[in-house]
């Protein structure tokens, strides 16, 4: 499975926890194979997950909801498309599974375990230090270039 934070591709592996921070959005990649006598439109989730104690516990804060239209096909055709995933600022600091579902579908997901490393968006805090600093370096540019001047 693949996904897009930004202007980056990352394919996913399980155990190799990709980081990205809350407010961050995921493109989430998926493809299938599928058969319908007639043009039919399906649901199609992507969420991050945990498992508790063996169930897979989807976070809302980071799911989507879309359906998707399958054209008419006697034979077996690939659908490809994707799934954005807001990371909701709702979304605790934590390894986190990526599933894509078709509800109602027997066998029509994918997912991966231990693969989204949901990491804390810098606080007001973090950012208080280093323009502090440079505040301070401007005035001291400013002293000096006076008794420069002198």
């Amino acid at each position: 499975m693949q996904v897009q934070v930004g202007s980056y591709l990352y394919t996913l592996v399980e155990g190799q926890p990709l980081q990205i921070q809350a407010g961050q959005t995921l493109r989430v990649f998926f493809s299938f194979s599928y058969k319908v006598a007639e043009t039919t439109t399906v649901p199609a989730w992507a969420s991050l997950y945990q498992r508790v104690a063996g169930i897979v516990n989807r976070v809302e804060a980071a799911q989507t909801k879309t359906t998707i239209t399958l054209d008419k096909a006697i034979a077996w055709q690939t659908f490809e498309g994707y799934v954005d995933v807001a990371i909701g600022s709702g979304v605790k600091p934590g390894v986190y599974g990526l599933i894509v579902e078709l509800p109602g579908f027997a066998d029509a997901e994918e997912r991966i375990d231990d693969c989204i490393e949901v990491t804390a968006a810098p606080s007001m805090m973090e950012w208080i230090g280093p323009l502090l600093m440079i505040g301070m370096m401007g005035m001291m540019a400013g002293v000096m270039a006076e008794g420069m001047a002198e």
